[in-house]
Formats: structure tokens, C-alpha cells, sequence
């Protein structure tokens, strides 16, 4: 296969390769109770239809919308969902358009490999630039647009936790999802989220 050219693009003092991993947005969403309405599924699914039915129940609850597909105002996108087994389930999103950042943070009370429970707390807030700034370093530096969305080799195991990274930007989108890294660039950027969010979690709740 061809290598493609990468075409730089400038996000304010990160510079960001062109997607090389990403896959297109799709125009239109499907049903929200679909399976496929948060992630694709075949033949451009990124999880598997286990993987979409655990992930899927704890987005809608939280009345979060579908990075991957339907239209959008904002100019970029991206949101951390934090799956712990045993403690609630916790996703941040960020956004940039013309009026600028906004981030938007919520928690449910039940667990993440268990069923989601309700709505426990919700934090909306608008960003400054500095702010989306460090989300930007963080991301750039697990080089978010070409890193796999599933590791090469599968490291998961009993309980501990998921952690998934979306992200839009114009019609390219891309997932990855990485189970309990408990040290690292993806761990820092994971953290990176919940910290704009002003959630401080324990060290033991961690996973």
C-alpha cells in the first residue's frame, strides 16, 4: 500500500500529521438504541458488537451524542470515557468552535463493568485557551491520529478498567481504546481530561 503524504495541519502551538488511522465521519447517525450508533459496526467497526453493547449503555445514559457520525457546529471534539470496573462511570468531553472551548463532564452512579445507574453529578463549563492547550499537548503526545485504536497485542484482564479516547475534527474521526495503562503518555492524557473537569479521583479508585 502507498505511503500517503502527510498534510500538516496547525491546532495553535501543536502541530497534528494528518489522520493516518482515522476513519470518515458518517453523515447520518442511526437510532440512538442501535448498537452502531456511538461506533460503526461492520464493516467499518472499531469494536466488535460485545465491545459496543458494554461501551454503548453508559454513553446514552449520560445523554452523550455520537462523535462519529451526524453533523456538528464545533470545529473539534474530543472525549475521555473512564470504565472502571467496580466504580461509577465518568466521560469528559471537550469542544472548540467559533465562540471557543467548552467542556462538558459527567458521572453516573453505577459501575463501568456493570450496569451505568443515573445521572450523579454533570459540570459544564466554558475553557480557556491554555486550557485546550494542555488537552492538545496530551493528545499530541501519544500522537492520538495514528495510534491504534486497539493495541497490537491484547494486555487485558480480570476487572481494572477502560480507557477510551475519541476524537472529531471536520469529517475525520478516531477511536482508542486502551484497558488499565497504569503508567505512560495514554494514562497522562487520560488524566489530562479529568483534571479540566476538576475530578480528583484516589489512587485506589484509579482502576
Amino acid at each position: 500500500m502507498k505511503r500517503l503524504l502527510a498534510v500538516l495541519s496547525l491546532v495553535p502551538g501543536v502541530l497534528f500529521p494528518a489522520p493516518a488511522l482515522a476513519s470518515r465521519v458518517r453523515p447520518a447517525c442511526p437510532d440512538v438504541m442501535q448498537s452502531d450508533y456511538f461506533w460503526p459496526g461492520p464493516p467499518d467497526a472499531a469494536f466488535d458488537a460485545h465491545v459496543r453493547q458494554w461501551y454503548a449503555p453508559h454513553l446514552r445514559v449520560m445523554g452523550e451524542p455520537s462523535l462519529s457520525c451526524g453533523a456538528t457546529s464545533e470545529a473539534e471534539v474530543y472525549r475521555f470515557l473512564w470504565l472502571r470496573t467496580f466504580h461509577r462511570p465518568i466521560a469528559v468531553r471537550v469542544a472548540r468552535d467559533a465562540q471557543g472551548a467548552r467542556l462538558v463532564a459527567v458521572e453516573l452512579s453505577g459501575a463501568g463493568g456493570y450496569a451505568p445507574g443515573a445521572i450523579v453529578s454533570k459540570v459544564e463549563k466554558s475553557l480557556g485557551a491554555a486550557d485546550w492547550q494542555t488537552l492538545m499537548t496530551a493528545l499530541a503526545g501519544i500522537d492520538f491520529w495514528r495510534m491504534p485504536t486497539l493495541p497490537l497485542q491484547d494486555p487485558s484482564g480480570l476487572d481494572g478498567a477502560q480507557w477510551i479516547v475519541e476524537g472529531r475534527r471536520g469529517s475525520d474521526y478516531h477511536v482508542v481504546d486502551r484497558w488499565t495503562p497504569r503508567e505512560g503518555a495514554y494514562r497522562d492524557a487520560g488524566l489530562a481530561f479529568l483534571k479540566l473537569a476538576g475530578i480528583d479521583v484516589p489512587a485506589a479508585e484509579l482502576y
